[in-house]
């Protein structure tokens, strides 16, 4: 699914894009699609632009959709905590234990002379 939406996408892109720039520049002529159409008549550079962001965004959704091929990822289980140990909770007071017996951090560093 993922190389298909990839696939499309990239000709989406590509249908637009070269359709904008055969607009502004007349290159491109024979990928011009949109330019040939009967019923886009007037209206080819607002088609261009639709089609070629329209051809990005499903550039985009094929990269979110996973890959077909590797299951592995559906059996391993969601992980529902965002702390390490599991449903422990961080100290509710925000006191950390002072690494320097129970001095303050402003008098840690000076010497008693």
């Amino acid at each position: 699914m993922r190389k298909l939406l990839e696939l499309l996408g990239a000709g989406l892109l590509l249908i637009g894009a070269s359709s904008l720039v055969h607009h502004f520049t007349d290159w491109f002529g024979k990928w011009a699609v949109l330019d040939r159409l009967p019923f886009l008549d007037g209206y080819e550079l607002y088609a261009s632009g639709i089609v070629a962001v329209l051809g990005f965004a499903v550039l985009c959704a094929g990269d979110l959709v996973p890959d077909g091929g590797t299951r592995a990822s559906a059996r391993t289980p969601a992980r529902t905590s965002r702390h390490p140990a599991g449903d422990a909770e961080p100290d509710a007071g925000g006191a950390e234990p002072q690494a320097h017996g129970g001095q303050s951090d402003a008098h840690a560093g000076e010497d008693g002379d």
